[in-house]
């Protein structure tokens, strides 16, 4: 049985939306973000259409703009880190695969040139102490 001080497992990741720990900050400044935008826009449009001039109304249209805003950011906030994430780890890994392939063609050609000159050389060598030559080319 686990004791409480142990702590649930979560593989590194956090709460209900299943949350990457190493994504939150991200999370948090993209939910302050959305939330921000939503509730400021639908403030302003709420007022404007309802021709609220009161204090004692604008606020009430304010926490219930803040509170559809916060709800939406929380559905949206998640789905867009991830997709961000996976697709920048797409193109690193893209990268990555592109970078290796590069250097293994310069490795590549580096011993095929390794072994041109080692095969020139025997041939020239052979030539000289006038034996025959007959290794194939590499």
């Amino acid at each position: 049985m686990a004791r409480p001080q142990d702590g649930p497992k979560r593989n590194g990741r956090i709460g209900i939306p299943n949350i990457p720990t190493g994504a939150m900050p991200w999370y948090l400044i993209v939910f302050a973000v959305i939330t921000v935008y939503l509730a400021a826009s639908n403030t302003l449009t709420a007022i404007d259409a309802k021709n609220t001039a009161r204090w004692n109304e604008i606020q009430y249209v304010i926490t219930g703009e803040l509170i559809r805003a916060g709800a939406a950011s929380l559905v949206v906030s998640p789905i867009i880190v991830e997709t961000v994430r996976m697709v920048l780890a797409a193109i690193w890994s893209e990268r990555r695969e592109r970078k290796a392939r590069e250097e293994g063609r310069a490795e590549g050609e580096e011993l095929a040139n390794q072994r041109w000159s080692e095969w020139n050389r025997r041939r020239k060598q052979a030539e000289e102490q006038g034996e025959p030559f007959n290794e194939p080319e590499p």
